[in-house]
This record gives structure tokens, sequence and C-alpha cells, in this order.
């Protein structure tokens, strides 16, 4: 070898895994592509030629990782269970300072060798001591970082914090500042395009994708992103997402009233309900104190990373009248039996059930909604319409972020005051957009004419006609929308994710249901 071989910095992919992942134990060994998870990783980063070691702990059980590992060939370490900085810091212990490290997790097989080298130039044309896939604009499962050895070392000596050294890099993050790296093929849509192994559904997906490959070490992943996109394709359109000023809301939100009483669905429908509609890119779910016992379902029901990916929009339990110290300790105890129920101390939005609610206690409950957003444990805060009319209540309203009111396709236009509102930024999420199921059924009385306006702006039905309809408004962000069993799901993300109504069809609709 020459000298200046010699003298090139070597990199190293360091991949780390454990078997006691909380929501999918033992993943690191289970089969995709006729190998075990972790060794798929390993295989796929190592093709181009970079060093690899997989870091796994030293608790009894990861010897199950080790003794894979070793017996087919793959370099591996062990470390503690939590310092995973230090497993780092050992896993490169051999290195020069000037050498290189590249940090892969082992649930992520479709990364790979092209997806390491394609960051470790960017970072190179920019001159970057940190980089990283901004996985803010690229799918979740195609996540790398890289950084050098001394900044490495460095980490260990200074941070103590065990946050920083169980996540290994937010010391490098804060000190070096960050290239936030997006790969020439990134297939944008981030949530449809999915890609790591966290849950069994994951799994499930991912077994699927790398189905019928021939080489799955060699395979790129842009190859599997493309594969990917069939599949998704099959599956049926993404739920697109209204930004409205301060708050990101996919254009159904899920309704969670059908998820108590006694046509609730069952556990098993719930999760599969649930896991189709964040696979499918809805943002929110709707629920309130008064539907029963929907919260403690979707908390029970769903995957965890699942509902972690949504967020919650916490209708109160209806107030007593009362001075506002009363006031003030209705809505806390509303508000916190649902931090309770829903296993999480944020909601993105509470709203008050009532515009008459606004005044209880001479506002104290606003007041200490308001306590809780300058907490951040409330996102916004808003009111829950009976009808649309009442908008104009609270035209003057300070600090409402968020209306909730019922709309759809019979009723007069938006009042100006929601107009209005929604200009100012006030983000507005319509529901009974099919009249309560009345709007579906054969003997409603404007059951003819809605067929005939469905026909007359191309629309296949009264339910496509519902949806796009109130879709069709700007102001309206988002439209709440129930079901009971996966098909009327899948359904209602099938409307939802086409064209809404243009401005002049609209018209047209409103002209032939006058």
């Amino acid at each position: 070898m020459s000298d200046s071989e010699e003298s090139l910095p070597r990199t190293r992919v360091v991949i780390q895994s454990r078997l006691n992942s909380s929501r999918l134990p033992g993943k690191a060994l289970m089969t995709i592509a006729g190998m075990p998870l972790i060794e798929l990783v390993a295989r796929r980063a190592a093709r181009s030629g970079h060093e690899v070691i997989v870091a796994t702990s030293e608790e009894h059980y990861d010897t199950r990782i080790t003794d894979h590992l070793e017996r087919v060939g793959v370099p591996v370490m062990r470390g503690s269970l939590d310092d995973v900085l230090g497993r780092f810091v050992t896993a490169t212990a051999d290195m020069d300072d000037d050498d290189r490290v590249v940090r892969l997790t082992g649930d992520n097989p479709v990364a790979d060798a092209d997806l390491v080298d394609e960051l470790l130039a960017a970072m190179d044309a920019g001159g970057n001591a940190y980089g990283r896939v901004d996985i803010d604009r690229v799918p979740e499962g195609l996540g790398a970082e890289a950084f050098w050895v001394r900044d490495l070392r460095r980490a260990d000596a200074t941070t103590r914090e065990p946050y920083d050294r169980e996540h290994v890099t937010p010391w490098l993050r804060r000190n070096l500042g960050e290239l936030l790296f997006v790969p020439e093929d990134n297939p944008g849509d981030p949530l449809r395009y999915r890609c790591t192994v966290d849950v069994l559904g994951d799994f499930d997906r991912i077994a699927r994708l790398f189905g019928n490959v021939t080489d799955p070490v060699g395979v790129s992943w842009s190859e599997l992103i493309d594969k990917l996109g069939t599949l998704i394709a099959a599956e049926g359109g993404t739920v697109p997402v209204r930004s409205h000023r301060q708050f990101v809301q996919s254009a159904v939100t899920l309704g969670g009233t059908q998820l108590s009483g006694p046509f609730a669905s069952a556990p098993p429908e719930v999760r599969q309900m649930l896991a189709r509609a964040v696979d499918h890119g809805v943002t929110h779910v709707e629920v309130g104190r008064a539907d029963g016992n929907a919260e403690r379902i979707l908390r029970s029901c769903g995957e965890p990373q699942l509902t972690q990916r949504l967020g919650f929009i916490s209708r109160l339990q209806p107030l007593l009248a009362g001075d506002a110290s009363v006031a003030r300790l209705g809505a806390e105890a509303s508000l916190e039996r649902s931090f309770a129920e829903l296993g999480r101390r944020r909601v993105a939005a509470a709203l008050l059930s009532g515009v008459e609610q606004v005044g209880v206690g001479g506002g104290g409950a606003w007041e200490r909604l308001q306590e809780y957003r300058a907490t951040g444990e409330v996102g916004a805060v808003g009111v829950s319409l009976a009808h649309p009319s009442e908008a104009e209540a609270l035209s003057e309203l300070d600090g409402l972020d968020y209306l909730e009111l019922p709309y759809n396709v019979l009723a007069p236009a938006l009042p100006q005051a929601v107009l209005t509102l929604a200009d100012s930024g006030v983000t507005v999420l319509a529901h009974s957009v099919y009249g309560g199921g009345a709007l579906l059924t054969g003997d409603h009385p404007r059951s003819l004419a809605l067929l005939e306006a469905a026909r007359a702006v191309g629309r296949e039905g009264v339910a496509d006609l519902a949806v796009a309809y109130v879709l069709g408004h700007p102001a309206v962000a988002s439209i709440a929308l129930g079901a009971i069993t996966d098909s009327q799901m899948r359904y209602n993300l099938d409307l939802s994710s086409r064209e809404p109504l243009s401005d002049n069809e609209i018209q047209t609709v409103r002209e032939m249901l006058r």
C-alpha cells in the first residue's frame, strides 16, 4: 500500500442494535430476505467497502445478536445498554482522530452504502463536521449521521447528560452545527414512504418490500423506494396536508366519537384503522371527554408508534357554572384526565365545548387553557361550535387558535365571521360532513338532488360530493370523519385524497341545491 493510501482517512459504519425493543422485542433477529434483520442492515452498509461493526449491549439477551453475527463473519462489539455514546467510542477506539464515523440503526434495512456515500460526499463538498439525513423531509428508515472520530471523543469527554449519551449525537449537533441532507432520489411524502421496522406492521411491510428481490444486499435504496412507491399506489392515495399558519393538519382528521359505544369496533379493527390512517398521511384525531371511553381506547388499542404520530384535538367536558376558580379547576380536571387517558402530556389543541363555555366563571376556563398553551402542553386553544353562525360571538376573542364546527353540502354558505377568523390564522375543523350519516341514506329528502349535483360536477356519489364540497372551502383546514370498520376508513381516506371542488363547482352545487 502506498503512503498516500495509508494517509487516507478511514470510514467506519457503526450500527447500534439491541433485542429489547419495547414496541417489537427481538426484531433484530426477525427474518427479512432470508437473514436476520441486523445482518441484512450490516451487509447492505458494507457493500461499497466501508468498515462496518454492530454495537450491541452487554445484556444477556443480546448474546443472541453477537453469536449470530460472529457465526456469519460480521464484526460486533458490546457495551452499556443505556450509554450508546460509550459504545460508539469503544467501537472506534482503534481509529485516528481524523477518521470518520457513520451512525446507522439496526432497524433501517433500506438504508445502504449508496446513501452513506451520498451523505459523505455532501459533507465533503460543504466542509461540514457533522451531517445527517433530514428525516423531516426524508422518510423515516433512511436516517444516517456522520461525524469525525475526534468530535465523537470530545462529546464522550464532555457530556454526562443521560439523553446525550443514549442518543449519541445531541452534543455534536449543539456544538458543531449540522448539515441537513436530502438525497437526490428522495421520494418526498415522508409519511407514506416510511420504511423503518418499529412495530409489527412495519415488519410485515418491509418483509413484503424485500420479497422477490433477487439480491437483497445489492439492491440500492432508491430501487427499493421505487418498489415501495408501487406498493403505496396500490394501497390508495395520500391524504394531503393543509398548512394553515401555525397549524399543519391533514385534510381529514380521524373522528374519535365512533371508537366507543355499542357500535364501536373491536380492538383489532381499531388498530388496523389507526395504522391505515397514519400510513395514508392522517396527522390528527379528534376526541372528547364526552365521547365515552374513546380516549382510553385510543391508548390501549393503538400501537404506541402509531399514536405517537398522531396529534390529538381534545374537546373538554362541558363545564358547570361557577366562579373563576371553579371554571379553572373544571378545565384543568378535564384536560388532566385526557392527558391520563391518552397516555401523554400534550394535545395539539384543546377546545371548550360551546361558545357559552368561554364566559363560564368570567372566562376562568379560557384563561387556564391559555396557561397550558404557554407551557407547551396545549398547542392551540379553541372552541367547538354548535353552529357556524356562533363564530360571530368569537370575532374579538383574544387567544383563539382553533374552531370546530358542523358543516355539509346542504348548509348555507359559511358566515363571514368564519372566513374572517380563518383569514386571521384560526384553524377550522369541520365535522358532520355526512350530516351524521343522513346524507348517505337513500331515503333522505334531498337524495335525488344530491345525486344530480354529484353527477353535475363529476363526482361518483353523494359521499364523494360531500367531502369534496367541504374541502373545497379554503377556510376549512380539515374535516373530521369517523369509521367503525377498516373498509369505511379506507373509503374515507380515498375520498379525502381526491381533488376538492373548485369555486365554480361549489357555486354550481349551491345553485342546484337551493
